[in-house]
C-alpha cells in the first residue's frame, strides 16, 4: 500500500488532478459514493485533461507557489487515502505518504523541467512529464 500511495503522490506532484482522477476512473468497491458518481468522475477527468493543456501555457503559475503547492499536497493525500479505502488498508498512513511524496515530486518535477528547458523546448519537456505523471498515476491506482 505504501508503494501505491507513493506512486499516486508522485503523479499528483507532477499533475495535481491525475492521482484522484486515476483512482476515481476505476470505480473500485470501497470508494466513497460521492467519488463513484458518474458526473463527479467525468468532471474530475475533465479537470485532469484541462490541467494537461493548461500546463503548457506560459501564463500558468508555478506549481511551487502556495495555492498550487498546497492543492498538490491535499490532492496527493486524497488520492492515496481513497486508494487505501478501496484496498481496506489504513488510509491515514496512505494519506501522509501521498502528501509527502507529492511535495517532493512537485519540487523535483519543477527542477528537472527547468534544467531541461535550457536545452529542449518547454512543451516537449512538458509532454514528457505528462507521460511520466500518467504512468505513475495508472501504476499507483492499479496496484
Amino acid at each position: 500500500m505504501a508503494f501505491a500511495s507513493a506512486l499516486l503522490g508522485a503523479a499528483t506532484g507532477l499533475r495535481s488532478q491525475l492521482g484522484v482522477a486515476s483512482v476515481m476512473v476505476l470505480e473500485e468497491p470501497g470508494l466513497p459514493r460521492v467519488f463513484r458518481h458518474r458526473w463527479n468522475r467525468r468532471l474530475t477527468v475533465a479537470a485532469a485533461a484541462g490541467e494537461l493543456v493548461a500546463d503548457k501555457l506560459a501564463s500558468t503559475p508555478s506549481r511551487l507557489e502556495p495555492p498550487a503547492f498546497t492543492s498538490r499536497l491535499v490532492l496527493g493525500a486524497l488520492a492515496a487515502a481513497l486508494h487505501a479505502r478501496t484496498r481496506n488498508a489504513p488510509w491515514v498512513h496512505a494519506a501522509a505518504i501521498g502528501a509527502g511524496v507529492a511535495a517532493v515530486s512537485a519540487r523535483l518535477g519543477h527542477d528537472v523541467r527547468a534544467g531541461f528547458d535550457k536545452h529542449v523546448p518547454d512543451p516537449v519537456v512538458a509532454v514528457a512529464e505528462d507521460g511520466v505523471a500518467i504512468g505513475l498515476a495508472v501504476a499507483g491506482a492499479t496496484r
